[in-house]
């Protein structure tokens, strides 16, 4: 059986792109450290689109991929000097790098358009977290995880 991947943290480092989507603006190449959080949660979900390129006498189906997307929802610490990150980048193109653990952890890379984001500040006042979408697979970039 295999063995459970514990986390005890997640880094995560974002990037955008220069303006607001508009089919011109490219996706960051790499990820920079401009921002740089802690991960209250990562949630991934990458799909296969395919169409049926069955042949008519065919005993057989023959699934034919023709593209991949999916979505990456995050839920951030806000930090009080960089204050939200995602609130004022919605239609952005960006590329998000999370680190699993502190050391010695995988890294994966993302890349979409902010589709959606928000913020919550908890009942105490004292931590905010910001949420956000990204969907992934736009503009040929690839979804699949880089290690």
């Amino acid at each position: 059986m295999p063995t459970p991947i514990l986390v005890s943290d997640a880094l995560v480092a974002i990037s955008f792109g220069t303006n607001k989507q508009l089919g011109a603006s490219p996706v960051p190449a790499a990820p920079t450290s401009a921002y740089e959080c802690q991960a209250r949660s990562v949630s991934v979900s990458i799909e296969s689109r395919t169409v049926d390129a069955t042949t008519i006498c065919s005993d057989n189906e023959e699934p034919l991929e023709t593209r991949t997307g999916g979505t990456l929802n995050l839920e951030l610490y806000v930090d009080k000097t960089t204050g939200p990150i995602f609130l004022q980048k919605t239609g952005y193109l960006c590329s998000v790098k999370v680190t699993l653990g502190t050391t010695g952890g995988s890294v994966h890379t993302y890349s979409g358009l902010v589709t959606n984001a928000g913020t919550t500040l908890t009942r105490d006042g004292d931590i905010q977290v910001e949420t956000a979408t990204i969907q992934l697979g736009g503009f040929a970039n690839t979804n699949a995880p880089v290690a």
